[in-house]
């Protein structure tokens, strides 16, 4: 099991014990919307909540990743504070080397607090140092401002939109060299005083 740390965070994979609160994450339907409204997939928060699990669980046995529950470190037993992790649908061939695709949610009140951003920056460290990937990219709907918002601050760059879900999306990339002149800029940046 590949567990993640941060200053703030632990990173570890979703596992059966966490479907509660991530059926309680999908729940937010305000928070949640461009999950939620996805055609031909059930927008009922726990079957949603148990897709996502069963995906992730495949995803880490297949490719050694999928998606991870983010905790506070200071108490890991605690609340799950959302989660971050790989996109990687059930039997989706996907050759890890050289594209993978990320995506996150946090909880209801986790929201603009750098959680998303420290937790993700761990994963795209992990992502590129240890999994060897050339590119991580991010699909979202272009009205969802606060995930183009977080695909910003990880210095991905807006590629191209592309038709999917629920019409148009955006698809942002960040490549290996490009993240680590990121990440060495949020690391100085968190150790600012604020």
């Amino acid at each position: 099991m590949t567990i993640l740390q941060s200053e703030r965070l632990l990173l570890r994979p979703l596992e059966h014990g966490d479907l509660a609160a991530l059926t309680a994450i999908f729940a937010d339907h305000d928070h949640m919307w461009d999950l939620m409204d996805i055609p031909g997939r059930s927008n009922d928060p726990a079957t949603l909540a148990s897709f996502y699990l069963e995906r992730s669980l495949w995803a880490f046995d297949r490719y050694g990743g999928g998606m991870w529950a983010i905790l506070d470190r200071a108490t890991p037993a605690g609340l799950l504070l959302g989660y971050t992790g790989f996109v990687i649908d059930i039997d989706e061939e996907i050759d890890v080397a050289k594209e993978i695709e990320a995506g996150w949610a946090m909880a209801s009140g986790n929201t603009g607090k750098g959680i998303a951003l420290e937790a993700t920056a761990a994963l795209f460290d992990h992502t590129f140092d240890q999994l060897g990937s050339a590119k991580i990219s991010a699909v979202t709907s272009p009205d969802n401002h606060a995930s183009r918002h977080l695909m910003d601050r990880l210095g991905m760059i807006h590629e191209r939109d592309i038709t999917a879900y629920q019409g148009r999306q955006v698809v942002y990339v960040v490549g290996r060299d490009a993240w680590r002149q990121k990440r060495a800029e949020i690391t100085s940046q968190a150790a600012l005083p604020r």
